[in-house]
This record gives structure tokens, C-alpha cells and sequence, in this order.
């Protein structure tokens, strides 16, 4: 069985992440969404509460496929939200499978970094979307897909939502931005 796994805060989810989750759905048996309580290379706190990213994540990647559960395995979690800990709950359920990390090139850039890292690389593949071709590390199994277009970030919705809602709107699925608001997320 191949799974994939695709984590990060989610605050909010915008349409890169929903790419990367289309052009990979197909490849795989299961493909898990992970919203983290707290990403470990991170300092700043979210800005939405764990249960309105959770219901961001539904709302964006839901659709796409029934092979997509959205977890919230990681914020149910201590935090922070360390990869190995979700490869290892992956691994005790289906521990014969072809596990792989769906991360940008922001993470990439720092794989060597990540908690219990070489643990992590004897057990997983990466799969890596690149905005600016950047070099890795040779030693590192990554799959590189370098033909990734979409130069969004999350911080960038958040700023633009109250200078600009129209360019905003066009960096979200439409769902979520309805829900964001709805529910008055991130001062708009």
C-alpha cells in the first residue's frame, strides 16, 4: 500500500496546497492531511484555533478524493509536531507500506534539520515541490518536482485579506474563504 502524508499548519489552506494534493492523489492508496498543533521549525503561534483548521483542511482537500483523510491526529497530539511521531502512528497501522512526506521547498530546504531526521529518512521517501529550485542534499531520497508554479503562502492570504480581498480570494478555494468569513478569521 503507498501512502502519503502532507503536514504543516494549514493557517489557512490555500490553493498551492491543494495542487500539490492533485498531482500526487492519483499516485497513491491513501493520502493523509496532517494539520499540526505546532510546527516544530516555526515560532509563531496559528492564528486560527486547531478546530477551525481542521474544518479549513475538510473544506479544501475533502473533495478532491475519497482516498484523503483529513487527520487530526497531530492536534490531538503534545506538541510540537514532530514528523517521526505521525510516520511511526502511521506505520504501527500498516506497517508494510510505502510511506512518503509531501512537503515545499521551505521544508526541504531544512530536512536535515527536522527532529530524529535520520530515523525519519530510513523509513519515509520525500516528495518535494520547488517554487525556486533550490540545491538539496544529495544523501537525502527526494523525489524533486521542480515544475511548481504557484508562489503562494499562507502569510501572504493573511496579509492581503484586509488590503485586498479580491487578489485574497483568488489565493483560497472558495469554501474556505466563505468560512474564514464566516467565522471572522484573521481580523476581516
Amino acid at each position: 500500500m503507498k501512502i502519503y502524508m502532507f503536514g504543516g499548519s494549514f493557517d489557512p489552506p490555500h490553493l498551492a496546497y491543494i495542487e500539490m494534493v492533485n498531482r500526487l492523489v492519483d499516485d497513491c492508496d491513501k493520502f493523509f492531511i496532517f494539520p499540526a498543533k505546532q510546527s516544530p521549525n516555526k515560532v509563531n503561534e496559528t492564528m486560527a484555533t486547531s478546530d477551525q483548521r481542521l474544518q479549513m483542511c475538510v473544506y479544501a482537500f475533502g473533495e478532491i478524493s475519497p482516498k484523503i483523510e483529513v487527520s487530526n491526529f497531530e492536534l490531538n497530539a503534545s506538541s510540537p509536531s514532530y514528523t517521526i511521531n505521525t510516520v511511526r502512528w502511521i506505520l504501527n497501522q500498516s506497517p508494510e507500506c510505502d510511506l512518503s512526506v509531501i512537503l515545499g521547498e521551505d521544508q526541504g530546504n531544512l530536512l536535515a534539520t527536522w527532529y530524529e531526521f535520520e530515523a525519519l529518512q530510513k523509513v519515509v521517501s520525500f516528495i518535494c515541490f520547488s517554487r525556486n529550485h533550490f540545491t538539496f542534499n544529495p544523501k537525502i531520497r527526494l523525489e524533486y518536482i521542480d515544475d511548481f508554479n504557484y508562489d503562494i503562502s499562507s502569510s501572504e492570504f493573511r496579509n492581503e485579506l484586509n488590503n485586498n480581498a479580491e487578489k485574497a480570494m483568488a489565493l483560497l478555494p472558495s469554501n474556505v474563504f466563505n468560512y474564514i468569513l464566516e467565522n471572522k478569521l484573521y481580523s476581516c
